[in-house]
Protein backbone atom coordinates (compact mmCIF):
# COMPACT_ATOMS: atom_id res chain seq x y z
CA UNK A 1 0.00 0.00 0.00
CA UNK A 2 2.01 2.90 -1.28
CA UNK A 3 1.53 6.34 0.81
CA UNK A 4 0.18 8.32 -1.70
CA UNK A 5 -2.28 6.40 -2.09
CA UNK A 6 -3.69 6.34 0.91
CA UNK A 7 -3.03 10.11 1.70
CA UNK A 8 -5.75 10.53 -1.55
CA UNK A 9 -7.83 8.60 0.52
CA UNK A 10 -7.57 10.15 3.59
CA UNK A 11 -11.12 11.69 3.07
CA UNK A 12 -13.04 8.60 2.89
CA UNK A 13 -14.98 7.75 5.76
CA UNK A 14 -14.89 4.02 6.04
CA UNK A 15 -16.61 1.98 8.92
CA UNK A 16 -14.78 -1.42 9.79
CA UNK A 17 -16.74 -3.84 11.67
CA UNK A 18 -20.23 -2.61 10.28
CA UNK A 19 -21.02 -0.17 7.98
CA UNK A 20 -18.95 2.18 4.62
CA UNK A 21 -20.38 5.28 4.70
CA UNK A 22 -19.09 8.56 2.97
CA UNK A 23 -17.74 11.37 4.92
CA UNK A 24 -20.38 13.87 3.71
CA UNK A 25 -23.18 11.22 4.71
CA UNK A 26 -20.93 11.54 8.70
CA UNK A 27 -21.33 14.96 10.05
CA UNK A 28 -19.43 14.40 13.10
CA UNK A 29 -21.56 13.97 16.41
CA UNK A 30 -22.36 15.99 19.45
CA UNK A 31 -19.38 13.53 21.42
CA UNK A 32 -21.24 12.64 24.79
CA UNK A 33 -18.93 12.27 27.66
CA UNK A 34 -19.10 8.15 28.28
CA UNK A 35 -20.37 7.39 31.63
CA UNK A 36 -19.52 3.33 32.20
CA UNK A 37 -16.66 3.54 35.36
CA UNK A 38 -15.47 0.46 33.91
CA UNK A 39 -14.04 2.56 30.96
CA UNK A 40 -12.52 5.35 32.98
CA UNK A 41 -9.00 5.11 32.09
CA UNK A 42 -6.27 7.38 33.14
CA UNK A 43 -6.82 11.27 31.83
CA UNK A 44 -3.51 11.16 29.78
CA UNK A 45 -4.40 7.45 28.48
CA UNK A 46 -8.19 9.02 27.18
CA UNK A 47 -7.33 11.15 24.26
CA UNK A 48 -4.87 10.56 21.30
CA UNK A 49 -2.69 13.83 20.29
CA UNK A 50 -3.00 15.51 17.25
CA UNK A 51 -0.25 14.66 14.49
CA UNK A 52 1.69 16.55 13.36
CA UNK A 53 2.43 17.30 9.75
CA UNK A 54 4.15 16.33 7.41
CA UNK A 55 4.06 12.56 8.42
CA UNK A 56 7.43 11.10 8.21
CA UNK A 57 8.12 7.82 6.87
CA UNK A 58 11.06 6.22 9.35
CA UNK A 59 14.25 5.49 7.75
CA UNK A 60 14.53 2.26 6.66
CA UNK A 61 19.16 2.17 6.82
CA UNK A 62 17.97 3.31 10.44
CA UNK A 63 16.88 1.43 13.41
CA UNK A 64 13.72 1.49 14.79
CA UNK A 65 13.32 2.62 18.41
CA UNK A 66 12.06 1.17 21.41
CA UNK A 67 11.16 -2.26 19.17
CA UNK A 68 9.16 -3.88 21.68
CA UNK A 69 6.08 -5.68 22.26
CA UNK A 70 3.69 -6.19 24.97
CA UNK A 71 4.53 -9.21 27.65
CA UNK A 72 0.61 -10.08 27.35
CA UNK A 73 1.25 -10.69 23.54
CA UNK A 74 4.70 -13.26 24.46
CA UNK A 75 6.19 -14.92 21.05
CA UNK A 76 3.34 -14.38 18.73
CA UNK A 77 3.40 -10.44 18.31
CA UNK A 78 7.58 -10.58 17.75
CA UNK A 79 7.05 -11.07 14.15
CA UNK A 80 4.86 -8.10 13.67
CA UNK A 81 6.92 -5.61 16.11
CA UNK A 82 8.80 -3.71 13.27
CA UNK A 83 5.70 -3.08 11.26
CA UNK A 84 3.42 -2.12 14.38
CA UNK A 85 6.63 0.39 15.34
CA UNK A 86 6.62 1.54 11.81
CA UNK A 87 3.17 2.21 11.73
CA UNK A 88 2.75 3.83 15.38
CA UNK A 89 5.90 6.41 13.98
CA UNK A 90 4.52 7.35 10.59
CA UNK A 91 0.43 7.85 11.97
CA UNK A 92 2.17 9.24 15.33
CA UNK A 93 0.00 6.86 17.21
CA UNK A 94 0.92 4.67 20.59
CA UNK A 95 1.92 1.78 19.71
CA UNK A 96 -0.06 0.41 22.54
CA UNK A 97 -2.89 0.88 21.13
CA UNK A 98 -2.18 -0.19 17.61
CA UNK A 99 -0.73 -3.63 20.02
CA UNK A 100 -4.41 -3.90 21.69
CA UNK A 101 -6.43 -3.39 19.23
CA UNK A 102 -4.77 -6.80 17.12
CA UNK A 103 -5.19 -8.32 20.23
CA UNK A 104 -8.70 -7.90 20.75
CA UNK A 105 -9.22 -8.04 16.52
CA UNK A 106 -7.49 -10.77 15.90
CA UNK A 107 -4.73 -12.53 18.89
CA UNK A 108 -2.49 -11.93 16.72
CA UNK A 109 -3.60 -14.68 13.80
CA UNK A 110 -2.60 -13.06 10.31
CA UNK A 111 -4.68 -15.11 8.12
CA UNK A 112 -7.70 -14.40 10.77
CA UNK A 113 -11.25 -14.21 8.77
CA UNK A 114 -14.47 -13.52 10.50
CA UNK A 115 -17.84 -14.90 10.20
CA UNK A 116 -18.37 -11.13 8.21
CA UNK A 117 -15.68 -11.73 6.39
CA UNK A 118 -13.11 -8.51 8.05
CA UNK A 119 -9.19 -10.31 7.96
CA UNK A 120 -6.47 -10.25 9.05
CA UNK A 121 -4.68 -8.95 11.85
CA UNK A 122 -6.71 -5.91 12.69
CA UNK A 123 -9.61 -7.46 11.05
CA UNK A 124 -10.15 -4.90 7.75
CA UNK A 125 -13.94 -5.63 6.05
CA UNK A 126 -13.47 -5.89 2.55
CA UNK A 127 -14.88 -2.72 1.74
CA UNK A 128 -12.98 -0.71 4.80
CA UNK A 129 -9.80 -2.55 2.80
CA UNK A 130 -10.64 -1.30 -0.74
CA UNK A 131 -11.18 2.16 0.50
CA UNK A 132 -7.80 2.90 2.12
CA UNK A 133 -6.12 0.88 -0.40
CA UNK A 134 -4.74 -2.22 1.03
CA UNK A 135 -5.00 -4.90 -1.84
CA UNK A 136 -4.34 -8.18 -0.01
CA UNK A 137 -6.02 -7.79 3.71
CA UNK A 138 -3.79 -10.89 4.76
CA UNK A 139 -0.87 -9.62 4.07
CA UNK A 140 0.50 -8.53 7.53
CA UNK A 141 2.09 -5.31 6.56
CA UNK A 142 -0.42 -4.03 4.72
CA UNK A 143 -2.86 -5.12 7.43
CA UNK A 144 -1.28 -3.32 10.30
CA UNK A 145 -0.26 -0.32 8.24
CA UNK A 146 -4.23 0.05 6.99
CA UNK A 147 -5.57 -0.33 10.48
CA UNK A 148 -3.21 2.30 11.63
CA UNK A 149 -4.25 4.74 9.30
CA UNK A 150 -8.12 4.02 9.79
CA UNK A 151 -7.06 4.23 13.53
CA UNK A 152 -5.56 7.87 12.99
CA UNK A 153 -8.14 8.95 10.63
CA UNK A 154 -10.89 8.45 13.39
CA UNK A 155 -9.14 9.82 16.02
CA UNK A 156 -8.40 12.80 14.21
CA UNK A 157 -12.42 13.08 13.59
CA UNK A 158 -13.01 12.45 17.01
CA UNK A 159 -10.48 15.17 18.13
CA UNK A 160 -8.67 12.65 19.73
CA UNK A 161 -11.37 10.69 22.09
CA UNK A 162 -9.92 7.07 22.28
CA UNK A 163 -13.57 5.71 23.48
CA UNK A 164 -15.25 7.48 20.00
CA UNK A 165 -12.17 6.44 17.62
CA UNK A 166 -12.60 2.48 19.02
CA UNK A 167 -16.48 2.63 19.39
CA UNK A 168 -16.43 3.84 15.24
CA UNK A 169 -13.61 1.76 14.49
CA UNK A 170 -15.70 -1.65 15.77
CA UNK A 171 -18.96 0.06 15.03
CA UNK A 172 -18.55 2.45 12.40
CA UNK A 173 -19.06 6.16 12.49
CA UNK A 174 -22.39 6.37 11.15
CA UNK A 175 -23.18 4.42 14.15
CA UNK A 176 -21.59 6.83 16.32
CA UNK A 177 -23.55 9.67 14.75
CA UNK A 178 -26.93 7.91 14.89
CA UNK A 179 -26.57 7.18 18.21
CA UNK A 180 -24.84 10.46 19.45
CA UNK A 181 -21.85 8.86 21.06
CA UNK A 182 -20.98 5.07 21.55
CA UNK A 183 -23.51 2.56 20.54
CA UNK A 184 -25.21 0.53 22.82
CA UNK A 185 -24.18 -2.81 20.98
CA UNK A 186 -23.09 -5.51 23.05
CA UNK A 187 -20.18 -6.69 20.76
CA UNK A 188 -18.79 -2.44 20.93
CA UNK A 189 -19.02 -2.34 24.22
CA UNK A 190 -17.49 -5.21 25.18
CA UNK A 191 -14.86 -4.07 22.46
CA UNK A 192 -13.96 -0.82 23.75
CA UNK A 193 -13.55 -2.38 27.46
CA UNK A 194 -11.41 -5.21 26.32
CA UNK A 195 -9.29 -2.63 23.71
CA UNK A 196 -8.87 -0.19 27.09
CA UNK A 197 -7.85 -3.14 29.60
CA UNK A 198 -4.93 -3.94 27.38
CA UNK A 199 -3.86 -0.60 26.11
CA UNK A 200 -3.75 0.55 30.13
CA UNK A 201 -2.01 -2.59 31.18
CA UNK A 202 0.83 -2.98 28.57
CA UNK A 203 3.97 -3.23 30.01
CA UNK A 204 6.33 -3.82 26.89
CA UNK A 205 9.33 -6.73 26.57
CA UNK A 206 12.41 -5.26 24.80
CA UNK A 207 13.17 -8.15 21.83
Amino acid sequence: MGLGAIAALALLEVGCARESLPIAMVPAPALQVPLQPMWQIPPRLARIPPPVAPYVWPDPLQPLPNLEVPQWAGVAAAPFAATVQRAAIYYQLPPELIWAVIKVESNFRDQAVSRAGARGLMQLMPRTAKAIGVRNALDPEQNILGGAYYLRHLANRYAGDIYFTLAAYNAGPGAVQRHGGIPPFPETVNYIRKVLIYYVNTQPTPL
